[in-house]
């Protein structure tokens, strides 16, 4: 396989993951509500989905953060790798530097540095009155 279809993959992928997500928030609301109505009748907490903790860490970055965009991405990479490899990785400062690596390459990729502009302001769009960089 050359560098050039891995990237294409890699930018399908980030893009097929990025709608996913934006489907899935168009009915956040509806599935907070219904979460909590949930939990109320059993008494129990549930686990947030990859999407809603998305959501929830990229609505915390800072508005006027020149940043904010990059940052968004770098919250869903953690997320996703997160999501698929366990969260213990989260108490390895090695998974950090690894994120970090990986999204570095990920941005010296043209074709995959356009799809994670196109992640970053659909991620950064997220939140009602969300203001893009």
């Amino acid at each position: 396989m050359t560098q050039i279809d891995s990237a294409s993959r890699l930018a399908a992928l980030i893009r097929a993951q990025v709608a996913s997500l934006g489907s899935r928030r168009t009915n956040a609301s509806t599935a907070r509500k219904e979460s909590a109505r949930q939990e109320a009748a059993h008494g129990t907490g549930t686990e947030p989905d990859l999407a809603s903790v998305i959501a929830r860490r990229v609505a915390a970055i800072d508005p006027d953060d020149p940043e904010r965009r990059r940052k968004a991405f770098r919250v869903f990479l953690e997320s996703v790798l997160l999501a698929e490899f366990g969260e213990s990785l989260m108490n390895d400062a090695r998974f950090y530097q690894l994120v970090e690596d990986v999204h570095l390459q990920m941005e010296s990729e043209p074709e995959v540095a356009a799809a994670i502009e196109e992640a970053s302001q659909l991620l950064v769009q997220g939140r009602p009155g969300a203001q893009s960089a």
